[in-house]
């Protein structure tokens, strides 16, 4: 058994200006490359889960959040640090109830 750590995305890896979707925009947060290398050398699995629904909004592409999600692992790597999993949900819609119609919206 292995042990991880689950991490959003926007406001606790890098700031969160708002529908963050190009490279240049993405500004990691202060000592979170030190705390991820820690958790990695504690033997972590490192996974990031993220709400993207800038995607269903229109806001930005499938392939816009595919080429910031490789230059986030590049950005990473260079500093030791390895994701094992980087998982988004692109949806938007909820129920009246406001509770999502899919099944990959994290909470």
């Amino acid at each position: 058994m292995r042990r991880a750590l689950f991490l959003d995305r926007d406001g606790v890896i890098n700031v969160d200006h708002g529908y963050v979707w190009q490279p240049d925009r993405f500004e990691v947060l202060p000592g979170v490359f030190d705390a991820l290398r820690a958790a990695q050398t504690l033997g972590y699995a490192l996974i990031v889960v993220t709400n993207q629904s800038g995607i269903a909004r229109g806001y930005f592409s499938e392939e816009d959040y595919a080429r910031l999600a490789t230059h986030m692992r590049s950005i990473f790597a260079s500093e030791g640090v390895t994701f094992d999993g980087i998982y988004h949900c692109p949806h938007y819609s909820l129920d009246a109830g406001g509770a999502p119609l899919c099944a990959c919206r994290k909470p």
